[in-house]
């Protein structure tokens, strides 16, 4: 999307994750630069032998279940890696786009907010959050998960350093993200996953809420043109937040998903039902994206069926 804008792009990556390797490829084919390196190694930077305006930090362990197996790991990916991102940015006046999640909020906090059970869905129950979490929303408390944890520290170091150094920062605190390209799993990334559940006959799980939890959606052309528009006056923001999703227009829960998906294919997976939540999992979670949209006169196109 930004090469063909017209920005010079670099991509650097490690390799580690799989598919990865798919991702490269396509990306070297149309244009844009490829460094292999490692964001939690300073030395990797030094493979970038040119100046840099701008870093779009996505590198992250993206997965809320598997930082409880080896904390460190989340640690030194999602919080050590983006000292070392901003310390290049304050030595080289770069302007930083953080890619945060709504992990950040306690998940005692967010499924303490009053619910209600319909048909397919849990929803907040509750006037205060008819449009979703605002960024007021504490950040204290426990079960954020490993990974949430790693984030709020990055998080908080960017608008720390943002402030200190008078360096241009945005961080978005994205819900569910969705789109081509990405490498849905079971542990990570449910909305891609879920169709190539369907298309290759995977077996699904629906982990406590009896699959009734609920997420709002963005689909990544909406990120994109947000992306573009923040760009354009980054100059004005200095560590400023934003909760950033699909909304309360754009929400779709695990069994809206698999009733959606066995309409458009025809087929259903096995399914199994565990009882019990993933640990720090959120029941329902919607971003109120009122400040990010208002900000940059910004709204999602596309909802989930889209």
């Amino acid at each position: 999307f930004l090469k063909k804008k017209g920005f010079n792009v670099i991509a650097m990556d490690n390799l580690v994750r799989r598919g990865t390797e798919i991702s490269r490829e396509f990306l070297e084919g149309n244009g844009v630069e490829f460094v292999h390196g490692d964001v939690r190694n300073n030395e990797d930077f030094s493979n970038v032998d040119r100046k840099i305006d701008l870093i779009l930090n996505t590198a992250a362990e993206p997965s809320a279940i598997e930082g409880y197996k080896n904390p460190y790991f989340d640690f030194t990916n999602n919080s050590l890696s983006v000292i070392n991102i901003l310390e290049l940015a304050r030595k080289h006046k770069i302007k930083i786009f953080q890619w945060s999640t709504n992990k950040v909020y306690s998940g005692d906090k967010i499924n303490a907010i009053k619910t209600k059970e319909l048909g397919t869905r849990f929803e907040y129950d509750d006037e205060l959050y008819k449009n979703g979490i605002d960024e007021s929303f504490p950040i204290d408390g426990n079960n954020h998960s490993i990974y949430g944890l790693t984030k709020l520290t990055a998080d908080l170091f960017c608008q720390e350093y943002a402030n200190a150094f008078n360096l241009n920062i945005i961080v978005n605190r994205f819900s569910c993200l969705g789109g081509e390209w990405q490498w849905g799993l079971p542990k990570q990334g449910w909305f891609s996953w879920w169709p190539i559940a369907f298309a290759y006959k995977f077996p699904i799980t629906y982990i406590g809420w009896k699959g009734k939890q609920l997420r709002d959606v963005l689909y990544i052309k909406d990120i994109c043109e947000l992306i573009m528009k923040e760009i354009e006056n980054i100059d004005d923001f200095k560590g400023e937040v934003f909760n950033v999703g699909g909304g309360a227009k754009n929400t779709m829960s695990l069994i809206e998903a698999t009733n959606y998906l066995e309409k458009k294919l025809g087929s259903t997976p096995s399914i199994k039902t565990e009882q019990t939540p993933r640990r720090a999992d959120q029941c329902v979670y919607v971003s109120d994206i009122g400040k990010v949209s208002k900000t940059f006169n910004w709204q999602p196109k596309a909802s989930p069926e889209a």
